[in-house]
């Protein structure tokens, strides 16, 4: 098995057309059922420490844009050398690259710094560690065994490593008192949970061998948000994606020029030419900025929403100004206070367009705050 080219796993989440009540049934089902578990979910980075006798990495989710494979960023961090210390045969472990009270905005800005930099910007502060899986320990192959049995070697990789820095993910039982748990988790801040058939087998690129076998549990805002388009916020430039060895969409970095076939043979050659993402191509916004009235009649940023059509990418790149104090309705994760007049919504989604459907006027702080 190579660990070092293996496409993480995916999680389940319920389709966009599964309303409230039919998630809270299915929820009630896995609850009683005795067959799940669930941890606490926190914002941060995905990432898989490969241990190996030959060679070893704390790898990223993403795919590096230089080498093509997964990221790297076991130079950035203060915990891998008793992680990597740890262990005398191949050892896998999954975690989650965090900082108490931070989002995983604020992990990702430290991670995408050169390795020296990255490492100054922690000077007050330590980028930690949260183990919630192991695939593997010491030379054991667990891929194919189940989720419960494999988060039993948590405590002991833990153990192991120990490091201030290192901790595990703790999972607990589900069962009827669920949903008052959640509630508790909601109410203290916490972001949700994720649920895991106890059973459940780790398949690489796939949600596993079933759906609901994983299961991400958000907190949602209660009710819809009627609130205004009042900016454009510019895309990201660089693509991203998995498939850069096929992707067609490239800049040359040494004349501006937008060019379309594959440059990647090119790129690895160190010839001035980078992925762009398609909004970047078309000229597109990557999202927009919604805003209500406050008590002043002023208006107060809300957040910036993705997840755009293209047509509309398209027509408000062309004609912004037709969209501008446009209505919209919202939905997301939690609303919070994020200073004097100051709130945020956060994975917020666009839900529909309300042009004249809904007076401008009515879109108000003082409605979403009841």
């Amino acid at each position: 098995m190579n660990y070092f080219e293996s496409e993480p796993m995916k999680y389940f989440a319920p389709a966009a057309s599964m309303n409230a009540e039919m998630r809270r049934l299915k929820l009630e089902s896995m609850a009683t059922s005795g067959q799940y578990l669930y941890g606490l979910k926190t914002d941060g980075n995905w990432s898989r420490a490969i241990i190996t006798p030959e060679r070893s990495a704390l790898q990223t989710r993403g795919i590096s844009k230089k080498t093509g494979t997964y990221g790297e960023i076991q130079s950035k961090v203060f915990f891998w050398e008793s992680i990597v210390n740890a262990f005398k045969d191949t050892t896998v472990i999954l975690g989650e690259v965090f900082l108490p009270g931070k989002i995983d905005r604020d992990i990702g800005s430290i991670l995408r710094c050169l390795d020296d930099k990255a490492l100054a910007r922690q000077k007050t502060e330590k980028l930690r560690w949260r183990i919630f899986d192991v695939l593997c320990y010491e030379g054991e192959d667990l891929m194919n065994t189940g989720f419960e049995k494999r988060i039993s070697y948590i405590p002991t990789v833990v153990q192991k490593i120990n490091d201030p820095l290192v901790e595990g993910v703790n999972y607990y039982e589900m069962t009827d008192t669920f949903f008052e748990e959640m509630e508790d988790i909601f109410s203290k801040g916490g972001e949700g949970a994720v649920c895991y058939k106890k059973d459940s087998i780790y398949i690489p690129g796939k949600r596993g061998p079933h759906a609901w076998d994983t299961c991400k549990v958000k907190q949602e805002i209660s009710s819809d948000i009627d609130c205004l388009i009042t900016n454009l916020i510019p895309c990201e430039r660089t693509y991203h994606g998995d498939n850069i060895g096929n992707w067609e969409l490239w800049e040359n970095t040494r004349t501006g020029e937008l060019v379309k076939g594959l440059y990647f043979g090119e790129y690895q050659n160190g010839k001035p030419y980078i992925p762009v993402s398609k909004n970047y191509w078309n000229k597109w916004p990557g999202a927009i900025e919604v805003s209500v009235y406050n008590n002043e009649g002023k208006l107060v940023p809300l957040c910036n929403v993705a997840g755009l059509t293209d047509d509309m990418k398209e027509s408000m790149s062309k004609n912004f100004d037709e969209w501008y104090l446009c209505p919209v309705t919202i939905g997301g994760m939690m609303l919070s206070n994020t200073g004097t007049d100051s709130w945020s919504v956060r994975h917020p989604y666009l839900k529909s367009i309300r042009k004249g459907d809904i007076d401008p006027k009515d879109c108000t702080l003082s409605k979403i705050l009841g």
